[in-house]
């Protein structure tokens, strides 16, 4: 039996001064329950509050075949110090990078000295794959997916085809977990948890480097299978609400129905969310309708800005007015809504920031998140950013979501678009209107803990002077 530890490393230098999220990583729980006739550990270092003294103290007691990394660009320096003390404890223990940036950039990322291969694209079948033939003594030649090094060079196999069926994929290991009470969001019970039914979009937003992995094309699990997962979550975990994390849920009508029907078919009781966001464009009575029949009571839309000029530029594919027709459908739904606006864009000046802050004080939705554009490895805008030499550092400790602008525009600096973004803020959340029913909404106690911590936050950032 192979000893394999899978790392979700700290997410604090990607928050800036903001608390990092405590939320299971799901990537992780798919890899761990793809191999779960191993002997699998699994740790989370902001949850668990692991210093790299602790996890250090661990690897001295546990010698592991395999160490995974889950990477993003502003999370490569925390997963390159842990790693460093996997090799520094167990020189022999295969170190494996795998997620957003080592994809991006995969020479980059095994180039490090404690990199041992590199997983590229979907991990599931790659992972598998590289548990399997170290334990049968293969070594790693010939694993679709993979960079790795070998006598001194580096070696690199073909791309691995996507998987077909997400229906084959085992669910997620949530049970290895060792923090049983993640939060999220403004979820309104403690006992959340998060699903993900389908894979790509189609999409061809500028700003957005997720089709690196899972390409554009869609693909989904059955209805039933989704229910399957929801009933085990709902009877055997005893969860009360579930956070859909799909980029496109929504983007074939019949299957939204069919689950639908399948979860009121088997009694099952549960709130409904969608934090991750959806399209507008996929959305009209008869799906809001649907959404609200399954148990939704939130829904979150991608508007990103309330200027049609600048959405176009992004490529965004959507009209602002098809997402007032959906904001103004929602709120007769009595659907709580979330709007998620980025500051920043090409394109983007002091007029298209006002109409983006207007845009969304008009629409009113009851949360509103105003985030600074970051040009990330991968995407288009960050070439374009590059290419005009208006991207301002190359720190991935930088390109934090939460972190201050790591660019410039022609007509905006880096702090002009932190002061608009305080704007922002300041302007949607703080009239006396809006803040009374932000109380009214604040229907369990542990929605008023969650807005309480959200409320310090945002009060103590749009007041810093930097």
């Amino acid at each position: 039996m192979s000893k394999i530890l899978l790392v979700s490393p700290s997410q604090a230098a990607s928050y800036g001064k903001m608390t990092p999220p405590s939320q299971i990583h799901m990537g992780l729980a798919y890899l761990a329950s793809m191999v779960s006739s191993e002997s699998v550990d699994i740790i989370d270092a902001d949850s668990e509050r692991m210093s790299q003294d602790a996890f250090a103290d661990i690897l001295r007691r546990k010698n592991y075949d395999i160490a995974g990394f889950t990477v993003t660009t502003p999370t490569l320096s925390s997963s390159l110090a842990l790693a460093k003390e996997v090799k520094n404890e167990s020189p022999g223990t295969l170190v494996v990078f795998g997620g957003i940036h080592p994809t991006i950039r995969p020479h980059e990322t095994i180039a490090n000295d404690c990199v041992d291969a590199v997983v590229r694209g979907e991990g599931e079948l790659t992972f598998k794959e590289i548990v399997e033939s170290l334990k049968n003594g293969r070594g790693l030649s010939g694993i679709k997916g993979l960079i790795y090094k070998k006598g001194g060079k580096t070696e690199e196999e073909g791309p691995r085809p996507l998987i077909s069926d997400l229906d084959s994929i085992p669910f997620p290991a949530r049970h290895l977990f060792k923090n049983k009470e993640y939060t999220y969001p403004d979820a309104l019970y403690r006992n959340t948890a998060p699903i993900i039914t389908s894979r790509g979009c189609p999409g061809f937003c500028t700003y957005c480097n997720a089709n690196q992995i899972f390409t554009r094309a869609f693909r989904a699990r059955s209805a039933r299978n989704v229910a399957d997962e929801i009933e085990f979550l709902t009877k055997e975990m005893k969860i009360r609400e579930i956070h859909i994390w799909d980029d496109n849920f929504t983007m074939i009508k019949k299957r939204v129905f069919e689950i639908r029907d399948e979860i009121l078919k088997r009694g099952v009781r549960a709130k409904f969310a969608f934090p991750n966001g959806v399209r507008a464009d996929f959305l009209d009575r008869e799906m809001l309708g649907a959404l609200k029949e399954m148990g939704t009571y939130s829904l979150a839309l991608c508007v990103e800005s309330g200027s049609q000029e600048v959405l176009n530029k992004a490529r965004k594919g959507i009209r602002l007015e098809k997402v007032e027709e959906v904001f103004a459908l929602a709120k007769e739904m009595r659907l709580e809504t979330w709007a998620f606006f980025m500051i920043g864009l090409p394109g983007e000046d002091a007029s298209t920031i006002r109409k983006t802050i207007d845009f969304a004080k008009r629409m009113d939705p009851d949360i509103a998140k105003f985030h600074i554009l970051k040009p990330y490895p991968g995407t288009e805008v960050y070439d374009y950013l590059k290419e005009k030499k208006f991207v301002l550092t190359e720190d991935y400790d930088q390109f934090g979501i939460h972190t201050p602008p790591i660019h410039r525009l022609e007509t905006l600096s880096s702090s002009d678009m932190l002061e608009w973004q305080k704007k922002a803020y300041a302007s949607f959340y703080f009239r006396p209107g809006k803040i009374a029913k932000q109380v009214l909404r604040i229907k369990t106690f542990n929605r008023f803990i969650l807005n309480l911590q959200a409320g310090f936050g945002l009060t103590k950032m749009v007041l810093s002077k930097n």
